[in-house]
């Protein structure tokens, strides 16, 4: 190979690697990126085909914050729209994404105790087996599926499981929605509530 030819396949390679990057990492959101940096505003799951057209259910984000401890959970919003939701639109006693569309996915800066599975600093997806009495909520390390697609490998990054008693809301939610009260993450669509206790872990 000529010393121009090396030269110029070196110029090409240099000026296409940072664009592979960054065409990698807007495909994936950030889901690589150190868990520090990922604290902020979520992302579409660009590969969806889904992602390009309007959303019936939009992308939405709580973030709770204590002293120097952030926690960011991404979710997909579904609303009611005059259906039954649990038990019919949502099946009991199968496994549903905890939303719409991309998995609800939680980004902590720090350990946490999460219901009662310990989660080390890092990202992670949610879903749920919703059931009449009882509710099991399932953490994992698979972020990267899309919603529903809960595979087996998906399931063999889970980190740990816990139950939830619902509760009857006394309002009627029309959307899926996410909050917080003290250390208690509040779940709360159509006429169903769950809490859900979050304990962070002293580093020191």
């Amino acid at each position: 190979m000529s010393p121009k030819l090396r030269k110029g396949l070196k110029i090409s390679l240099f000026g296409i690697l940072p664009l592979a990057i960054l065409i990698f990492f807007v495909a994936t959101g950030y889901h690589y990126v150190p868990v520090d940096v990922t604290i902020g505003s979520c992302l579409k799951d660009y590969t969806s085909p889904s992602t390009y057209t309007e959303r019936s259910s939009p992308l939405k984000s709580y973030e709770i914050q204590s002293e120097d401890q952030t926690i960011l959970i991404c979710y997909g919003s579904p609303s009611v729209k005059g259906r039954k939701i649990f038990g019919d639109l949502v099946p009991y006693n199968r496994l549903w994404r905890f939303g719409a569309n991309e998995p609800t996915r939680i980004y902590t800066s720090s350990d946490l105790v999460i219901g009662e599975v310990v989660v080390p600093k890092g990202r992670y997806s949610m879903y749920a087996i919703p059931g009449e009495e009882s509710w099991e909520i399932f953490i994992s390390e698979s972020t990267f599926h899309w919603g529903n697609w809960i595979s087996e490998s998906v399931r063999d990054q889970e980190i740990g499981s816990f139950e939830v008693v619902p509760e009857t809301n006394s309002n009627f939610v029309e959307s899926f929605t996410i909050s917080s009260e003290e250390d208690t993450l509040i779940i709360e669509w159509e006429s169903t509530l769950l809490r859900i206790p979050i304990i962070y872990i002293d580093e020191g």
